[in-house]
C-alpha cells in the first residue's frame, strides 16, 4: 500500500491533479462554513472548532488532517467573518492552508435569505522524497531534496435559506493555481490546485420543539476536475442542550457513525468510518475527533440563584399578561392591576391611578439562548421593540402581516421558549437610548409597547 501512495504522489507532481485535494471530514455538518464560505458566521455567536482526522488507520503514511476554525457574525451589518487553518499530511506530501472568510447576508424577505461568501488565503505544499522507499534512486522524477512551494488560493460560495431549508454551492480552489517544482534532470514538474465543486441541501425538522430537539437530512455532492463524482448522505438528530448523533454514507467509500456531547459552551464529538465495497480491505477504518467552544451566551447556575426575587415575580407576571393578551381581556386587566401595584410599591389593596405605567418604562431582560425567530433560528443580543404578545402563533402571524401591510416592514416574530409566548416586534436596536426613542414612536398606536433586552 505504501508503494501505491508513492505512485499516487508521483502522478500528482508530474501531471494534472486527479484527486480530491480539499480536507475531508465526516462531521462537517456541525461546522458548515468549512465546506462553504457563504455560511461563515451563520450562527448567532462566535464558534471555534478544533478537529483531527486519522484516515485509513494502520496504514503507514495514511492521511492525517487537522484544522482549526473560528467564525462569528456582525449582526448589525449582516456580515460573517471567519478564519480557517488546516494541515493535511499524506506520506511524502503535506499541505498547510490558512484562509480568511467573509460572508454577506442579503435578506430578501422574512422567509428568504441569500448568502454570498469568499475565502482568501494561501496554501503551502511540500513534497519530501527523502521519506520515500523506491527501487531506483536515480529516477529523474525524484527530487534530490524536499521542496516547498506556496501559492495564493480562493474559495467562493453561495447559500440560500427558506424557512428551515438550506441550500449551498461552493467552489474551493476556484483560481486553479499551479506550483512549479524542479527535477533532478533540470526539468520541471507541476502541481495544480484543481477546481472543486460542491453542493449541499438540508432541511431541519422539529422533533420536540420545546426541548430544541431537531432532525435533518443533509446531502452533499462533490466533483473535481479529473476525479469521480462523489456524494454523502447524512442523517442527524440534534438536541441543542445535550448533543447529537449522526450517520453518514460516503459514496463507494465508507459509512460513518458520529456523535457528540455538549456541556454549557463546550462540545466534544467523535466519528468512526467503516470501509465498504471493494476498497474496505485496503483502507481499514478512520477516526475523527472534534472539540468546539461557543463564546458568550452561557448562563451559570449561580447567576440564576442571585436574581432579585422581585424581578423574577415581575418577569413571570408580565409573561403571563402578554402570553394571554389574545384570550382573556378580564385576565389581562387583573394582571395589569397586580403588576402596577407591585412596581409602585403600593399596598396590595390599593388601586393604581394609571395602569399604562406598566409598559411605559418597563424593559425586561432575557438570555438570547431562550429565544428563536419565526424560522427556529437563534436571536442576537439587542433591544427589541415589542408591540404585541400572543399565546397562539397563528394570531401572532396575522398581527405581524397586518403591521407589514400598514408599512411597518421590519415587523417580525420571536418566541420565548420559557413562557411559550410569541412576541411581535417592529424593530431591533443595538443601543437602549435608540430603542426607547423608537418605543415612543409607537406609543400612540400601541400604548402597551415595551422593550425586550436580550443579552
Amino acid at each position: 500500500m505504501r508503494n501505491l501512495i508513492i505512485q499516487f504522489a508521483l502522478i500528482l507532481v508530474t501531471g494534472t491533479t486527479i484527486a480530491q485535494q480539499v480536507p475531508f471530514s465526516s462531521q462537517y455538518y456541525t461546522n458548515s462554513f468549512v465546506t462553504n464560505p457563504a455560511f461563515t458566521g451563520n450562527h448567532e455567536r462566535v464558534n471555534a472548532f478544533l478537529t483531527h482526522r486519522s484516515q485509513w488507520t494502520g496504514i503507514s503514511g495514511a492521511p492525517q488532517t487537522s484544522y482549526l476554525t473560528i467564525d462569528g457574525p456582525i449582526e448589525a451589518k449582516n456580515i460573517g467573518l471567519g478564519l480557517n487553518v488546516y494541515s493535511d499530511v499524506t506520506d511524502i506530501m503535506s499541505r498547510v492552508g490558512a484562509f480568511a472568510n467573509y460572508s454577506y447576508k442579503l435578506k430578501i424577505n422574512d422567509d428568504n435569505n441569500l448568502f454570498i461568501g469568499l475565502a482568501l488565503g494561501a496554501i503551502n505544499n511540500k513534497i519530501d522524497f527523502s521519506k520515500a522507499v523506491v527501487r531506483d534512486v536515480n529516477d529523474p522524477f525524484l527530487f534530490t531534496e524536499s521542496q516547498s512551494k506556496t501559492a495564493f488560493s480562493a474559495d467562493f460560495g453561495l447559500g440560500y435559506t427558506f424557512k428551515k431549508l438550506e441550500v449551498g454551492i461552493s467552489a474551493p480552489q476556484i483560481l486553479g493555481n499551479t506550483m512549479k517544482y524542479k527535477k533532478t534532470d533540470d526539468g520541471s514538474s507541476y502541481y495544480t490546485f484543481a477546481r472543486h465543486y460542491q453542493g449541499s441541501i438540508k432541511y431541519v425538522f422539529d422533533v420536540v420543539k420545546d426541548k430544541e430537539i431537531t432532525a435533518y437530512p443533509l446531502i452533499m455532492v462533490r466533483y473535481a476536475t479529473g476525479s469521480v463524482f462523489q456524494y454523502d448522505v447524512n442523517a442527524v438528530l440534534d438536541w441543542k442542550k445535550i448533543g447529537w448523533i449522526g450517520v453518514t454514507y460516503h459514496s463507494t467509500y465508507a459509512v460513518a457513525i458520529s456523535g457528540g456531547l455538549r456541556y454549557k459552551n463546550i462540545g466534544v464529538g467523535y466519528a468512526y468510518d467503516l470501509g465498504i465495497g471493494k476498497v474496505k480491505k485496503f483502507t481499514g477504518s478512520s477516526s475523527e475527533f472534534l472539540l468546539s467552544y461557543t463564546f458568550g451566551g452561557g448562563v451559570k447556575n449561580d447567576e440564576i440563584v442571585k436574581e432579585d426575587p422581585k424581578d423574577a415575580i415581575v418577569d413571570e407576571m408580565i409573561a403571563k399578561l402578554k402570553a394571554k393578551s389574545d384570550t382573556s381581556e378580564l385576565e389581562i386587566q387583573r394582571l395589569k392591576d397586580a403588576l402596577a401595584k407591585l412596581q409602585s410599591g403600593e399596598a396590595t389593596t390599593a388601586t393604581p391611578k394609571n395602569t399604562e405605567s406598566l409598559t411605559e418604562n418597563l424593559m425586561r431582560t432575557g438570555n438570547s439562548s431562550d429565544f428563536v425567530d419565526d424560522n427556529g433560528m437563534g436571536m442576537s443580543a439587542g433591544f427589541y421593540v415589542v408591540i404585541g404578545t400572543f399565546s397562539s402563533k397563528d394570531n401572532a402571524t396575522k398581527f405581524k402581516y397586518a403591521n407589514i401591510i400598514k408599512g411597518y416592514t421590519n415587523t417580525q416574530i420571536v418566541q420565548n421558549y420559557k413562557t411559550k409566548a410569541y412576541y411581535v416586534f417592529v424593530n431591533k436596536l443595538d443601543k437602549q437610548g435608540d430603542a426607547e426613542a423608537e418605543q415612543v414612536k409607537y406609543k400612540t398606536e400601541y400604548p402597551d409597547v415595551w422593550l425586550q433586552k436580550l443579552e
